[in-house]
């Protein structure tokens, strides 16, 4: 028994040690894929693909120059100096009025009826003076 157990244990190590590379492979619409499983890989391209080494974080040589080059874009961003901007030009701030809006409340004196008999006259006149020859609408 614990020489199957042992047996199933270097099995998984090797398996996982065994799919330390990278696939590459053109499709159809010539997008080059990649993936680090070939059962990833569709069938009809596995006849196509190439095996390279392993490129992803898994790879102590690339964890290590992933580290090298994070350290690195840190010391630069510790040596260049602050940026602050200032402007050359500071426009003034901008008086916006508010906008004008047609409020339902009546001058003194006037109904809400004559305001809409005033709106129907209003309209009228401009239909007319639409339908008068050489006169043109405006849309």
């Amino acid at each position: 028994m614990k020489i199957v157990a042992m047996a199933a244990i270097a099995l998984c190590c090797t398996a996982a040690g065994g799919s330390a590379a990278t696939y590459r492979w053109i499709d159809d619409q010539g997008v080059v894929n990649f993936t680090d499983s070939l059962e990833a890989v569709p069938a009809k391209y596995r006849h196509k693909v190439l095996k390279g080494p392993d490129i992803t974080t898994r790879d102590p040589r690339i964890k290590e120059e992933i580290q090298q080059q994070e350290e690195r874009a840190r010391q630069e961003d510790a040596s260049r100096p602050p940026v602050t901007t200032t402007p050359d030009y500071v426009p003034p701030p901008m008086e916006v009025a508010p906008p004008k809006v047609e409020s339902d409340e009546l001058p003194p004196g006037r109904t809400r009826s004559q305001k809409i008999l005033d709106n129907i006259e209003r309209r009228k006149g401009e239909e007319e003076k639409a339908q008068q020859p050489g006169s043109q609408q405006s849309q």
